[in-house]
């Protein structure tokens, strides 16, 4: 790497251009390597004219890398690394626009494709999903076929294709024994095509049609089990002989039975102790509250599919008491 000085103070150095391929990362990696530098040499990246941070130098190597984790097109444009010293400057471009930055993307699409892992069979709430993981994913550059007994499979009511950065999924609703048999999926990215098959048969077939009515199964109990929604604080202060109104929202299907708790112990509606239930909205009120009405008050509710308890803790004060009150 021989440095030559010119007129303008401008100078040229030797250096290599190199292009990670690595399957291990969705990301890419383009280097400059400078030659000829000393200790004072300053390197720094920039992108459509503004300073790049994201660029790194390593003066051991003197290679200079930009990074980009999951290439989008936002990173299209213009890249300049720019070395300079006492001796004079040096810039060189990396152009990252066109068909530079449509062949980086297929090459990606090309390393996409080849990390694609063998298929899982997975039970869901909703049915049975056929998946594969990838490094990264390209809608654009990549293309995805899915087949059901060498047919090839459409998108409809209960058959549903997509993908994600780092997945290729088909999921089947409502699963029947038609379903069963062998899927294949093909995974084209340019020249590189890949297939890949499961077998939803037999025991496999079994095995995620059981985890399929497990989960559904927990998903109506969740869905319908007793529950204190919203509206209970957690203390609430109130001034001695005031009354006190707690209101929450529960919900459940049935509707929920509804108790009160008072430290534990079922609460008795008499005399200064309300309860009203409007819909789902719960209120009970305590008149002429004292010292003695302090305590941790839960509402309890609870239906054939579970229960739950939303809690709050009442602190009552006498009068006078306000700027104790204020400064705790």
């Amino acid at each position: 790497g021989i440095y030559k000085k010119n007129e303008r103070g401008k100078g040229s150095r030797s250096r290599e251009n190199i292009m990670s391929k690595s399957p291990e990362s969705r990301s890419h990696r383009r280097r400059r390597r400078v030659t000829n530098t000393k200790k004072e040499t300053r390197f720094q990246w920039f992108f459509q004219k503004k300073e790049f941070p994201a660029g790194q130098y390593d003066p051991q190597t003197g290679a200079g890398l930009v990074c980009i984790e999951e290439l989008t097109k936002e990173d299209k444009g213009i890249y300049r690394a720019e070395v300079s010293d006492d001796r004079g400057e040096d810039d060189t471009i990396l152009d990252l626009t066109g068909e530079a930055l449509d062949d980086i993307f297929t090459e990606l699409g090309r390393i996409g494709a080849l990390s694609a892992t063998p298929l899982k069979i997975q039970g869901t709430e909703e049915g049975i999903r056929i998946f594969s993981k990838v490094k990264y994913y390209n809608v654009k550059y990549m293309k995805t076929t899915w087949f059901h007994k060498e047919k090839r499979l459409e998108s409809g009511d209960r058959v549903r294709a997509g993908t994600t950065l780092d997945e290729i999924w088909l999921h089947i609703l409502d699963p029947k024994d038609s379903d069963k048999g062998k899927y294949t999926l093909e995974i084209a990215a340019g020249k590189e095509v890949r297939q890949l098959s499961a077998d939803l048969s037999g025991q496999a077939f079994e095995d995620a049609m059981a985890e399929h009515q497990r989960l559904k199964a927990l998903a109506i109990i969740e869905k319908n089990r007793a529950k204190v929604v919203r509206g209970l604080p957690d203390v609430a202060t109130i001034m001695e002989d005031k009354t006190l109104c707690l209101t929450c929202i529960v919900s459940g299907d049935p509707a929920p039975e509804i108790s009160w708790l008072k430290n534990d112990q079922p609460v008795t509606f008499l005399d200064r102790y309300h309860m009203e239930v409007r819909g789902s909205e719960v209120t009970i009120t305590i008149e002429r509250v004292n010292s003695e009405d302090s305590g941790r008050y839960g509402v309890f509710v609870k239906n054939k599919y579970g229960s739950e308890t939303g809690q709050v803790t009442i602190s009552v004060f006498k009068h006078g008491e306000e700027d104790k009150v204020l400064k705790m």
